[in-house]
């Protein structure tokens, strides 16, 4: 049993260690990753989703998604998805290909169909369709790898201000995929994602710590890597443990805890110091960006201390 804990705690580290690369951001099919229209009544939502609006199939399924709808089959809530998505709507297509792509709602998982759907969504300039295509040319998946192609589609649902499109270029820059590494331009874009996508904010701590790319930045990464144990601490008082096939299994809390750990053990009392400083400056100066951070963030840094 000691070397299983042993084990389980090694790998947690190793883990912990590794930037996230693109997909690794949280894509689990959530309202507010695509977008969520104002929706009104169910009884009119229904009576127009039938006269063919769009807009009513789509939010249909939206209700359906968050269990507030009498649509109890599966097949009758994406019955409505895929009539929005065949009407054009861009943000049901990129919704229709999520589900294709995970195998998710009873539909069966299949990634060339997927492509489909996120390429129509990303000719209407859709970002999260952009987005989304751009990972399938990077990963491979329903579509002949190709970084490169990867890139332009990252790059214009980044251009598109598109927070998880923007950490997905970033990385590209990081590692020299698809485009030559530009360290520079890959910090930038991890900051610009850092207000509501974690991984960056990790993927920015480990970046300043290892000194690979640039020089050894000790309080700065312990700045990203407490700002990243705030992050992840609110996503998951938000989004509780998960359950059911929305799960994400992925301790990504656990994970910087670890790194905050680590990266504190090697530092001077001065380092930490500034580090938190920076820290805090950074929820300052970015405060209307970060909801209830500003607030949340000195009681996180209260009880970090203490572990």
């Amino acid at each position: 049993m000691k070397k299983k804990k042993v084990l389980a705690t090694a790998l947690l580290l190793a883990s912990a260690f590794l930037p996230l690369a693109p997909g690794a951001a949280s894509r689990l099919l959530l309202p507010e990753r695509v977008g969520q229209p104002q929706a009104p009544s169910l009884a009119e939502l229904r009576k127009r989703a039938e006269a063919g609006d769009a807009e009513a199939q789509y939010s249909l399924f939206l209700q359906y998604q968050e269990g507030k709808s009498p649509v109890e089959a599966r097949a009758e809530a994406v019955g409505w998805l895929r009539k929005a998505a065949e009407a054009g709507h861009g943000t049901a297509q990129v919704s229709l290909g999520l589900l294709y792509r995970e195998g998710k709602r009873g539909v069966a998982r299949n990634p060339e169909e997927a492509v489909q759907w996120f390429r129509k969504s990303a000719e209407q300039g859709n970002a999260s369709g952009e987005s989304e295509l751009g990972l399938m040319y990077e990963r491979g998946e329903g579509v002949a790898k190709d970084e490169t192609e990867a890139v332009r589609w990252y790059t214009r649902a980044a251009d598109h201000g598109l927070p998880i499109a923007k950490f997905d270029l970033a990385f590209m820059y990081e590692q020299g995929h698809g485009v030559p590494v530009d360290v520079d331009k890959a910090i930038a874009l991890y900051e610009e994602s850092a207000f509501s996508i974690p991984t960056a904010r990790r993927n920015l701590a480990i970046l300043y710590h290892d000194g690979k790319l640039r020089p050894k930045d000790l309080a700065a990464a312990y700045k990203w890597a407490l700002l990243d144990v705030s992050a992840e601490e609110r996503r998951a008082l938000r989004e509780g443990m998960g359950e059911g096939e929305d799960f994400d299994p992925k301790p990504r809390l656990g994970y910087a805890l670890v790194l905050l750990e680590d990266f504190a053990k090697g530092m001077s009392k001065r380092e930490k110091e500034n580090g938190l400083r920076m820290a805090q400056d950074w929820i300052r100066s970015n405060a209307a960006h970060l909801g209830d951070e500003p607030r949340t963030f000195p009681e996180m840094v209260k009880h970090t201390k203490k572990k």
